[in-house]
C-alpha cells in the first residue's frame, strides 16, 4: 500500500520538532523506559503495521511521578511515530529499568492513517505481552496514563474528546481522523514492572483505530432495526 502524498511531510515535520526538543534535555545516567523491542525492521508488531519508529527516548528526572505542572518544562520524554495500513492493533513493547520508583513520561506520537478509511477514534491500552500473548494492565498496578491525576490531559490534533474508563485506557473521540499524520499526546507513569506479578521486564502501549462505517454497512444496520422495531410494534398489537 503507498503511504499518503502529505502523510510524509506532516509526519516528518512533527518527529523532527519533537526529536528536537528531547535532545535538548541531557540524558540521565538511568532511565526507567531503557529501550524498546525491535521487531524486524519495525520498533512494533501487529496487524495495522504500516511501520514503527521511536527515535527518542529521554529521561532525566527518574521518580518524578506528579511533579509536573501545566507550562514546565517536560524532561522525559518519549517520541513514536507509527504509520497504519490497516486498522488493526499496533504493540510497542517498551523495556522497563527498575528505579525503585514511578517515573512520569510525556508522550509525544505522530500517528498516520495510511488505511484508505477515516477513523471515528483511537484506543489506547496499556497492557504487557504483544499479540496474543498481550494482556492488559491491572488496576493499581503502578502502570498506567497518568491516573487520577492527568497532570497535563491528553490531546489529539484530529480527535479532541478523550475518555478515560479505566487507569489503563484512552479512547480519542469527537472527530474524524482522515488520510495522513496527527499528533498525540499523553503521559504514562511507568513503575518497577520486574516486580509486579508475572514480572516482566517490559510493559506493551497497544493502539486500535475505529474505521467509520462504510455507507452500505450503516444502511444494513438500519434496516436491521428497523425490522426489529416493525417485530415489536406486531408482538405488541
Amino acid at each position: 500500500m503507498k503511504i499518503s502524498s502529505f502523510a510524509r511531510p506532516r509526519a516528518l515535520a512533527y518527529s523532527l520538532a519533537c526529536c528536537v526538543a528531547a535532545t535538548t534535555a541531557a540524558s540521565a545516567s538511568a532511565g526507567v523506559i531503557s529501550g524498546y523491542t525491535q521487531f524486524g525492521p519495525n520498533a512494533g508488531t501487529g496487524p495495522g503495521l504500516g511501520t514503527v519508529s521511536v527515535p527518542a527516548i529521554v529521561t532525566t528526572a527518574q521518580n518524578n511521578d506528579n511533579s509536573p505542572t501545566p507550562g514546565a518544562f517536560d524532561n522525559n520524554i518519549v517520541v513514536p511515530i507509527k504509520r497504519f495500513d490497516t486498522s488493526g492493533y499496533i504493540d510497542i513493547e517498551f523495556s522497563v529499568t527498575p528505579t525503585q520508583g514511578v517515573t512520569e513520561y510525556q508522550f509525544f506520537e505522530s500517528v498516520d492513517n495510511n488505511t484508505g478509511t477515516p477513523w471515528s477514534s483511537h484506543t489506547m491500552i496499556l497492557g504487557y505481552g504483544v499479540g496474543a500473548n498481550f494482556v492488559p494492565s491491572t488496576a493499581g498496578d503502578g502502570l498506567d496514563f497518568d491516573s487520577p491525576n492527568y497532570d497535563l490531559a491528553p490531546t489529539s490534533s484530529a480527535l479532541p474528546v478523550v475518555s478515560t474508563p479505566d487507569e489503563d485506557t484512552l479512547v480519542f473521540s469527537g472527530g474524524i481522523q482522515g488520510t495522513g499524520a496527527e499528533s498525540y499526546q499523553f503521559r504514562i507513569d511507568v513503575p518497577d514492572v520486574k516486580t509486579l506479578p508475572p514480572g516482566f521486564g517490559h510493559f506493551t502501549l497497544r493502539q486500535v483505530p475505529t474505521p467509520v462505517p462504510e455507507p452500505a454497512t450503516l444502511a444494513l444496520a438500519g434496516l436491521a432495526i428497523a425490522g426489529l422495531v416493525a417485530q415489536g410494534r406486531r408482538r405488541a398489537s
